[in-house]
């Protein structure tokens, strides 16, 4: 999982000890409505006046209005042009409006491509006209974002912007209020579990981030899976403040609430100094954390409050190993470990009623998936206790992605010899419990994200001055990874202005893809075919000729176009 997108690494669900049922989401319903419009429409049927979601100030809707809001919004989007299989862009912040949309989109048939809101230049570009999208719907403030890439966008067509704004992205551009207008909601869509539903970006390592193609039904397996593992029921309230644009917050969060007729409360965003209060203030029963976020709450002081609150579960990926049974302890939880991707859901789960194995992601659910331990160069077997590659596939059909949209050649990579290969490495012990090891490639976590060091690499080629780069990550202090750059210049550059250089990433990257640190070197290491040895540059580890960022005096901040000093952020 962006992941994941946007869900890929480990994950816990803290859970107290009360017994909780368990509910099928799967026995005696047909596949065919493995779909969001029969999950949503059943909901609203079921429960009208029941809460779906709120803010965390209070503002809300019921089932109903949800399902008329939805309605009127797809019957808009119709009368656009968008139809069944058409990509919709949604460059939104977490609100109530963005997950209608989603919902809309997929009520006639289309699919989202949500993108992350950090996204400038060439990765939303790449987004955007890698998916074919044809329509986009963003919030205002991203519409001048969206504006500085606008002649680069092949199929783009109509934007539709949420609030005020004054730049005017592409020729036809619309107001969400207008397209909420519709005296008659949307025209009945035939939708099939088969049918692709979202399209996330997760970042690769060598080339452009992929886009994973969802159908409705892994969609629905994502979250089933969570309903079943968690024991989800209509009486949870789900606190959320992870962004919508990934797969975490919508089909391991949103969707498994629809499933049951739970309520969803959504925060702008994470504070891990007002994260306590909100738990209590919105009566959560439910929450799910990023891994680095996990830390960050158990690095705030100790209080004798930190259990007075209602979450039974949540999810975090991952509770470090080092801090797992104290966390548990200090919150009153019980945390299960699992592992998953965007592409293939949760295939591993440490099962609710067993103690806390440190590091472990839990055993397969043989149910739904086959997973192994492989060696990672020939794709033999290794036997229990050997670290290799993390392998997946299927039992049932449609139960992970279709493919990379648009990239089928690295669709046939990721699933040689039948196997869908996560480049995780990890082992299985003789219990059959799973542990995730380390990275096999070289994917870089930084803040809860994904980062792809060919877009960064991208970015510093546009600079005249250099020739060449190569981008690692290098372990943080508070866990995933700090981001390096090394740079060869072109000949006869002068030493760069290392400032000047990252005021450059800034514009052009995601604020967390910004390196923190620089080195320039004459040549990099390379293979006899010319491929450069990251591994050798790891090695080098700290060097007298490294620039470091925050060292110098500069951060980098959300929503900001340049570098800032430390002691503004």
């Amino acid at each position: 999982m962006g992941a994941l997108t946007a869900a890929e690494g480990l994950m816990s669900v803290n859970v107290k000890t009360e017994t909780q049922p368990v509910l099928d989401p799967f026995t005696g319903r047909e596949r065919e409505l493995w779909t969001l419009p029969a999950v949503l429409r059943e909901a609203a049927a079921a429960q009208p006046d029941k809460p779906c979601v709120r803010t965390v100030s209070g503002d809300g809707l019921t089932y109903a209005e949800m399902l008329d809001l939805t309605e009127r919004r797809a019957a808009g989007l119709t009368g656009l042009g968008v139809t069944k299989g058409d990509r919709v862009l949604l460059l939104m912040d977490n609100s109530i409006d963005m997950i209608a949309c989603w919902f809309a989109i997929n009520l006639i048939g289309a699919v989202e491509v949500p993108v992350n809101t950090a996204n400038r230049g060439p990765s939303l570009v790449h987004a955007a006209n890698n998916s074919g999208a044809r329509v986009a719907i963003i919030d205002a403030n991203y519409a001048g974002v969206l504006d500085e890439v606008a002649d680069e966008l092949e199929t783009l067509t109509a934007v539709v912007i949420r609030g005020a704004s004054d730049a005017r992205p592409k020729d036809i551009v619309v107001a969400l209020e207008d397209l909420d207008r519709s005296p008659n909601g949307a025209q009945p869509v035939a939708v099939s579990h088969r049918d692709p539903a979202a399209i996330i970006y997760t970042s690769g390592t060598t080339g452009p981030a992929k886009g994973v193609v969802v159908p409705h039904g892994h969609m629905y397996t994502f979250a089933g899976h969570l309903v079943e593992q968690l024991r989800i029921v209509e009486d949870d309230v789900y606190y959320i403040c992870l962004p919508m644009f990934h797969a975490n917050a919508q089909f391991m969060q949103v969707l498994p609430c629809l499933m049951t007729g739970a309520t969803v409360v959504l925060a702008d965003a994470f504070s891990a100094s007002g994260w306590l209060d909100d738990l209590r203030a919105c009566g959560a029963t439910v929450t799910s954390l990023l891994g680095v976020m996990a830390q960050y709450v158990f690095n705030r002081p100790a209080g004798p409050h930190d259990t007075d609150h209602g979450v039974r579960r949540m999810i975090t990926i991952p509770i470090p190993a080092v801090i797992a049974e104290e966390f548990e302890t200090r919150f009153n939880t019980t945390c299960v470990e699992a592992y998953g991707m965007t592409e293939i859901c949760l295939p591993l789960y440490r099962p609710m009623d067993e103690p806390l194995r440190p590091g472990s992601c839990g055993k397969a659910l043989d149910k739904w998936f086959e997973v192994a331990i492989v060696d990672p160069e020939t794709d033999e077997p290794l036997p229990d206790g050997e670290t290799g590659e993390i392998v997946v596939r299927p039992k049932v059909p449609f139960t992970t992605f279709l493919g990379y949209h648009a990239m089928p050649d690295r669709t046939v990579e990721a699933w040689r010899n039948l196997w869908f290969h996560t480049g995780d490495a990890g082992r299985r012990d003789s219990d059959g419990y799973y542990y995730f090891m380390d990275r096999l490639n070289d994917r870089i976590r930084r803040k809860g994200e994904n980062v792809t060091a060919y877009d960064i690499e991208v970015a510093l080629t546009e600079l005249p001055e250099v020739e060449d780069c190569a981008v690692i990550g290098k372990p943080a202090r508070e866990g995933e990874d700090d981001i390096k750059a090394f740079l060869v210049l072109a000949d006869d550059a002068k030493a760069p202005d290392l400032v000047a250089v990252l005021s450059h990433c800034v514009k052009r990257l995601p604020y967390f893809a910004v390196p923190r640190y620089l080195e320039v070197l004459d040549d990099f290491p390379k293979t006899s075919t010319g491929k450069v040895l990251k591994r050798e540059l790891r090695a080098m580890d700290t060097t007298p000729a490294e620039w470091d960022r925050e060292q110098a005096g500069w951060t980098v901040k959300r929503g900001v176009d340049h570098l800032v000093p430390l002691e503004q952020k």
